[in-house]
């Protein structure tokens, strides 16, 4: 595999990934491991920030973004990006439309709604576009936790989510065996990951790792200021800076060979 030129990490885009999550050196480490990328994928486009920042990071790639919405005003035009409407809600609609994209893909972002059941959702059904040693991201990973609002909204107590999947493969792996049947047959639910979905993942995640962010972000995401309140651990604006709170959990999931 070729080299790839130095990625450049300066973030005049606005993407809250930088500013606010601090993923950046998280990614970067990653990113660089991937050689020439000549395909992204990325859920969830909002008002086009990450869409830019990834054109800048990979300017030889072609980019896809997927969102709820039809193409909007402020995101990027660009004949190296392209956009496609799909619902993270609607399972088989999500699922015929990635099929239609082809495999090959060298990096996945899940940025969607990060409501647990369409992080599921995208991650059984577009894991296996990407390549042999390819890159799946799936940001928010927060609101699989039972406190988070969203989890508490949509999903039973004690109902399992990403977050718990990738825990346990990442446990798996590292203590050098298989995740076993009773293992897996608690990590499925209904609406979430199916028995087959959660040995599919299994069997072909290489590598995982979580990142939660532990320092402050460089700004306010609400009013962009970053005069904090270091001991209340608040914005001026009033805003918590989401140190106790779950926030900013990101993992990143290498593939393996196809089966």
């Amino acid at each position: 595999m070729g080299e790839q030129a130095p990625l450049h990490w300066t973030d005049p885009t606005g993407s809250d990934k930088h500013f606010w999550h601090r993923f950046s050196p998280f990614y970067r480490r990653h990113f660089a491991t991937l050689g020439p990328v000549g395909r992204v994928l990325e859920f969830g486009v909002l008002n086009g920030a990450s869409i830019r920042w990834l054109r800048g990071l990979f300017p030889a790639a072609e980019i896809v973004g997927v969102d709820i919405l039809p193409v909007q005003p402020d995101w990027p035009a660009d004949p190296a990006v392209r956009y496609m409407r799909a619902d993270q809600g609607d399972r088989a609609g999500l699922e015929v439309a990635l099929v239609g994209l082809g495999a090959g893909f060298d990096l996945v972002i899940e940025d969607g709604s990060h409501v647990p059941q369409h992080q599921a959702a995208c991650l059984a059904a577009a894991f296996p576009l990407l390549r042999p040693g390819g890159l799946y991201v799936l940001e928010d990973l927060h609101t699989s936790l039972p406190w988070h609002a969203l989890y508490r909204h949509h999903c039973a107590p004690d109902t399992p989510g990403s977050l718990h999947l990738l825990l346990a493969i990442e446990h798996a792996l590292a203590v050098g065996r298989p995740i076993l049947p009773a293992e897996a047959a608690r990590l499925a639910a209904p609406g979430l990951f199916s028995a087959g979905e959660v040995a599919a993942l299994a069997a072909r995640v290489a590598a995982v790792e979580i990142f939660r962010r532990g320092s402050l972000p460089l700004r306010c995401w609400s009013c962009g200021s970053d005069r904090f309140d270091y001991v209340a651990l608040r914005c001026g604006c009033g805003v918590s800076l989401s140190l106790a709170e779950p926030d900013s959990m990101t993992a990143v999931l290498r593939a393996g060979a196809s089966g």
